[in-house]
């Protein structure tokens, strides 16, 4: 450069010094812009993303839980419980660390899956329409409530690279929200569990059936079936079995049954009575037997019988003198209130609190059972979803498993809510509608 700047006016000279400099330095910028698009907002969409699933979860979890029309009370507490449990682990205390709960329920971290979505139960709220007002639960109506939305802001989130640009792009908030209700399925998950229908019964008139009306087995093998009866059903023929039938009781049922699927008869299935008792906080002492954190009690063991509750009819809303009916008793926590004979223990109300679920409430195939009436092999149709609640457990050879008939799972506010593809005629489900 000095060379051949030696013949030239030194301003000239003087003008080209440091342009590479300068041109470098713009282009510095362009960089940095370009690395905090793709950097910075790259980083931002993964957030959003991982956001974005857990508040999907939170409300599809908590709807899940929602009674509009049975006047439950507990509906909305049981709700933000389910609401939160994925992403806290089950803490009730918002202000507590999360990480003490159940580590292993937090199924939706965030930040890069550093960080636990401690989402408080104020940002869980209630509405009884989609373009409603939306509350949280302490002022949101259970009676009414049918849709939940979940939100949650990001805050303070380092912005690296576009803060070299201008001081002011130093932090970042990111937020997501997700609204579920409920919805018919196309498909549904169900127990192994056939009601059946009154001749002539169609889902115009609940099947022939009526609302708190009991279903009982028919009286011993080889009787036949008829209105007012269930029998156990095998959702696989012919290759179920007892032990099929004992791990649905046991976990979720079998799911992705729809209308218009053949079952097949699965008989009276004695063997079944420790799988269907866990549901009601029994369980059987010794090793092998189900335990309390693998095969879940429902929230009450309150259980009906004719001893217990004779009325005979209604156990799930209705009223009778010195008892709980299953809405109070699931909301108190109400253990079995009876001493299980050995080898059973019952569970205490504290341990329904920290282990029960909504199992005694379930969704039952409705079927032609006089197919079973008939000689041959042939196996009745799915025709409609029943639900029911299950009343007894089975602790003595004298004991029958029971029912009671609470409408049709597709009816608007059934408190039967189960898992399923929604957009059909099916059963209600958790389903996300914005």
């Amino acid at each position: 450069m000095t060379r051949m700047c030696a013949h030239k006016p030194p301003s000239r000279c003087g003008r080209q010094r440091g342009a590479v400099a300068l041109i470098f330095g713009l282009m510095l910028a362009v960089l940095l812009g370009f690395a905090g698009l793709v950097i910075d907002l790259g980083r931002f969409f993964v957030i959003k993303s991982e956001l974005q699933n857990a508040v999907d979860a939170c409300a599809l979890a908590a709807v899940s839980q929602l009674r509009p029309g049975q006047n439950n009370p507990g509906a909305l507490t049981n709700a933000v419980a389910y609401g939160r449990v994925f992403s806290t682990g089950g803490v009730e205390d918002p202000d507590s660390t999360p990480l003490v709960g159940n580590i292993d329920a937090i199924k939706n971290r965030i930040n890069f899956q550093s960080t636990v979505m401690d989402i408080p139960a104020s940002q869980i709220m209630f509405s009884d329409t989609l373009d409603g007002v939306y509350l949280p639960a302490g002022s949101a109506n259970p009676n009414t409530a049918s849709f939940v939305r979940c939100t949650f802001p990001l805050n303070n989130l380092p912005i690296y690279f576009m803060r070299l640009l201008s001081p002011l792009l130093d932090k970042q908030t990111v937020s997501a929200m997700a609204t579920a209700g409920l919805g018919q399925s196309q498909a549904a998950c169900g127990l192994p569990l056939g009601v059946c229908k009154a001749p002539g019964g169609t889902a115009g008139n609940h099947f022939g059936l009526t609302k708190g009306q009991w279903l009982i087995q028919p009286s011993g093998p080889g009787s036949t079936y008829g209105t007012g009866n269930f029998g156990w059903i095998d959702f696989t023929p012919p290759t179920g079995g007892a032990s099929e039938l004992s791990a649905m009781l046991q976990g979720t049922a079998q799911c992705g049954i729809a209308l218009a699927d053949e079952v097949g008869q699965s008989g009276a299935m004695n063997s079944l009575d420790v799988a269907w008792n866990t549901r009601f906080g029994l369980y059987k002492s010794g090793g092998g037997n189900p335990k309390a954190d693998t095969s879940p009690p429902d929230l009450t063991g309150y259980t009906y019988t004719q001893a217990t509750w004779p009325l005979g009819a209604n156990a799930y809303a209705g009223s009778v003198a010195g008892q709980f009916n299953y809405q109070n008793a699931a909301a108190n926590l109400r253990p079995y209130q009876l001493s299980p004979p050995n080898p059973y223990f019952k569970l205490s109300s504290g341990a329904h609190n920290v282990f029960g679920r909504t199992r005694r409430l379930t969704v039952a195939p409705v079927v032609d059972c006089a197919v079973w009436n008939a000689s041959g092999s042939a196996n009745p149709a799915v025709d409609g979803w029943a639900c029911v609640l299950m009343l007894n457990p089975l602790l003595t050879n004298a004991d029958t498993p029971t029912l009671e008939f609470l409408g049709l799972s597709t009816d608007p506010g059934s408190p039967c809510a189960t898992n399923g593809e929604p957009g059909g005629s099916g059963p209600l489900v958790p389903q996300l509608v914005q």
